[in-house]
């Protein structure tokens, strides 16, 4: 739990970074074996409207990996993933989801769109583990 801890307050760090840059304040890790893999924060990389921490941790991740398939990593991000951003978790399979904050109507946990937590969409596996987490 301490390193869960330290994982997000470092995502805070990488959200400031979004905000002086005039993006959403979201930062994100990718973790496999207590190990961080990639790092990222909103609006680097890719065009603004896909520039999403979350997605851009996964796509750093997979390239450093040289993989399709992050089924050992669990994501950090102090915000809840969206939509696009839960699509993407899904889609590569990874095992846990950890954030601090909600995303309201847009968070994959809504419970009227739950891309993050169904089970209904049969080409995804459905062990993933989602937590939402207090700071202390």
């Amino acid at each position: 739990m301490n390193n869960e801890i330290n994982y997000i307050k470092r995502c805070l760090e990488l959200s400031e970074k979004a905000k002086e840059n005039g993006f959403s304040p979201v930062g994100a890790l990718i973790v496999v074996a207590d190990r961080i893999i990639a790092e990222a924060f909103e609006g680097e990389e890719l065009p603004a409207v896909l520039a999403h921490a979350e997605s851009i941790v996964i796509v750093k991740a997979l390239t450093l990996l040289k993989t399709k398939k992050l089924s050992e990593a669990t994501i950090y991000t102090n915000k809840e993933p969206c939509f696009m951003c839960s699509y993407l978790i899904r889609h590569t399979e990874i095992k846990k989801v950890v954030y601090l904050d909600t995303a309201g109507d847009v968070g994959g946990t809504n419970p009227d769109f739950p891309l993050l937590t169904t089970n209904n969409i049969a080409n995804w596996k459905t062990n993933i583990t989602v937590r939402k987490i207090k700071l202390e």
